[in-house]
């Protein structure tokens, strides 16, 4: 990528896009195909983001080496404001799949950007995904794992109150075979083993 566009991706600096609006330049990618937006994005920077989905759409589709999308990016950052401006300006794009693609979509992992938020407890990104696609705790990644698994297993126990609470049908599902209520049993059993007595 250009190392004045990547500057001013992540430092924030609209007036090199308002420059650059109808240059080749912003199709320029990282080492790590990370796109200018995915750049914007990992640094936090709304405007730049706003501006970016506006001159190029398609950028909120594109994958970097490991498939994840700019909402996957969002997601492990834990702005739900990004989240909301990705999500929000994909539904006109999205008409086919009832503006849930961009939330279904996964990673080489599996991972859709709700499984991110949840490993990351990222709460509000937790809240704004499963509000926009209550479907979303049905998705299981590569490793057999559901979003209520991964929030169980690392006891944040709010955000699994957050995804039954809108996803009452969501999967239950984690890896090697085991669901969640292991994963309950093995961190209470590893609490009353570690207690003073």
């Amino acid at each position: 990528m250009n190392p004045e566009l990547y500057r001013a991706a992540s430092s924030g600096d609209l007036s090199f896009f308002e420059r650059m609006k109808n240059s080749d330049t912003l199709a320029d990618v990282t080492i790590e195909m990370s796109t200018v937006l995915h750049v914007a994005v990992k640094c936090n920077q709304l405007q730049v983001a706003q501006q970016m989905v506006h001159l190029r759409p398609s950028l909120l589709y594109q994958t970097n080496s490991k498939g994840d999308t700019p909402l996957h990016v969002a997601a492990r950052v834990g702005s739900h404001l990004m989240v909301k401006l990705l999500v929000e300006n994909t539904k006109s794009l999205d008409v086919e799949a009832g503006g849930h693609k961009i939330l279904r979509m996964v990673n080489l992992m599996k991972d859709t950007a709700l499984h991110i938020a949840v490993r990351y407890g990222k709460s509000e990104v937790v809240e704004e995904l499963v509000n926009k696609d209550p479907e979303l705790g049905s998705f299981i990644n590569s490793a057999g794992e559901s979003a209520l698994f991964l929030a169980v297993e690392r006891e944040f126990y709010n955000i699994a109150s957050q995804i039954l609470r809108v996803a009452p049908e969501c999967s239950f599902a984690g890896r090697d075979g085991m669901n969640v209520l292991h994963a309950i049993a093995i961190r209470s059993s590893r609490k009353s083993f570690f207690s003073p007595k």
